[in-house]
């Protein structure tokens, strides 16, 4: 009786062991089929970039990890896009984070971050910028996985020259902006009008606006550049993007398909940031030969812009209505 026991022990065990091994070898061969969207086309370093991500993935996981790419917002509006993938009903994005939150939106104050240096200190993985949107996209379920810069914001459309901030005011401007926190800043300059970037080439055709501020040269010049006659580099701000995955999903990948996501991921951002660093003065170049008046500031003329914001009154102060005098502060003590 004991001898048949034992055997049914043994028997027992040899079913569990194969069907544990069954289940790590059912897990280890899952694959995935994944949605990852931007809001540029794939001729901007930004787009190609999306592209070659989800290719080295594909290719680094044999097969396992598939993406389908969504250019120009074809999933949404790039805030719907952040919030989807906040859900979990999109897995991916090479995209903005979302000024819908208070955690996230105080990067949009202008004036900030105005050169590629600061941006790479910052911005970098030790920067404290980085540190502080990756604290906040934790809260929201989202993973964070690297910063992209596909350029410095400008000021550009059909009036102008502007080399000074009263210049918008002098040539009653009507500027476009894409942040809630841009207007705060031009309302003091003239009529502000704040639409979709999808809307933003009719809308300058039709004079609905006069210029816009917060396309870099590069999106300007490869979508705008037939509705522009002019364009400033103030600088406002880093055209930032992030790569984003939703966090739920990350943490629930095999270490080694999360190692190679974020290997990839900093290897593509670098090449896109580097990329498009180089591109910005050769489209600088281009507008020039196509009779576009190029406007590069002054140290001397950019301090103007960067007073306005800062100023007793202006941009930061009354931002600390929005995101509290602690974060304002945050910013005044950490730059």
């Amino acid at each position: 009786m004991r001898r048949v026991k034992n055997l049914n022990y043994i028997v027992l065990l040899i079913i569990v062991i194969v069907f544990a091994l069954t289940l790590q070898g059912n897990a280890a061969n899952k694959t995935y089929q994944w949605r990852i969207g931007t809001l540029v086309p794939k001729i901007i370093p930004l787009g190609a970039g999306m592209y070659e991500f989800a290719q080295l993935v594909e290719e680094r996981t044999d097969g396992q990890i598939k993406m389908d790419c969504f250019p120009v917002q074809q999933l949404g509006n790039w805030m719907d896009e952040f919030d989807n993938i906040s859900r979990g009903s999109q897995e991916m994005g090479f995209l903005p984070p979302s000024p819908r939150y208070s955690q996230l939106s105080g990067i949009y104050l202008d004036f900030i971050v105005t050169d590629w240096d600061h941006f790479y200190k910052f911005f970098g993985k030790d920067g404290f910028l980085y540190k502080y949107i990756e604290k906040g996209c934790d809260q929201l379920g989202v993973k964070l996985l690297s910063f992209m810069n596909i350029g410095f914001e400008g000021y550009s459309g059909m009036k102008g020259p502007v080399v000074y901030p009263e210049d918008i005011t002098k040539l009653k401007i009507k500027t476009r902006v894409g942040y809630p926190t841009s207007k705060i800043y031009y309302e003091k300059l003239g009529p502000v009008v704040s639409i979709d970037m999808n809307e933003v080439f009719t809308a300058l055709q039709l004079g609905t606006v006069d210029c816009q501020a917060n396309q870099s040269v590069e999106t300007v010049y490869t979508q705008f550049r037939d509705v522009t006659k002019y364009f400033t580099d103030i600088n406002s701000m880093p055209a930032f993007c992030c790569i984003f995955i939703n966090k739920k999903l990350f943490d629930s990948l095999p270490s080694e398909f999360q190692k190679i996501i974020q290997e990839t991921a900093d290897e593509v951002a670098a090449k896109v940031n580097n990329t498009s660093q180089a591109n910005e003065e050769e489209y600088y170049k281009k507008f020039e030969e196509e009779g576009v008046l190029v406007t590069r500031l002054t140290p001397e003329q950019r301090e103007a812009w960067i007073k306005l914001a800062k100023e007793a009154g202006g941009l930061w102060d009354k931002s600390r209505e929005s995101f509290g005098s602690e974060f304002i502060d945050f910013l005044l003590e950490n730059l």
